[in-house]
């Protein structure tokens, strides 16, 4: 494996409703999962905002696991190759 693939690595991910799938490459494992997330979502077409135009927030889900990843978590430390996550909208219950 070269260089330049080891720093790498290879996902699966869709929104939370199963709609929308996507095959991300190239994903640099010295990112962190926040921001993979953001650039998944540009890449996916995930809305930004509710349909109040407050800015949403997505958390990811690893499959693998059945746990939520933390925005901090490096991606070489949380994900493996070809893992499945499942991006969604954080939803704060009773905000008003």
């Amino acid at each position: 494996m070269s260089e330049a693939a080891a720093a790498t690595i290879g996902i699966r991910v869709s929104d939370v409703s199963g709609q929308k799938k996507y095959r991300a490459h190239g994903v640099p494992r010295d990112s962190t999962v926040r921001e993979l997330v953001q650039g998944l979502l540009t890449k996916m077409g995930l809305a930004r905002n509710d349909h109040e135009g407050r800015p949403l927030e997505y958390r990811a889900r690893l499959a693998r696991e059945a746990r939520h990843l933390n925005g901090a978590e490096r991606v070489a430390d949380a994900l493996e190759q070809d893992d499945e996550v499942v991006l969604h909208p954080n939803v704060d219950a009773g905000g008003s």
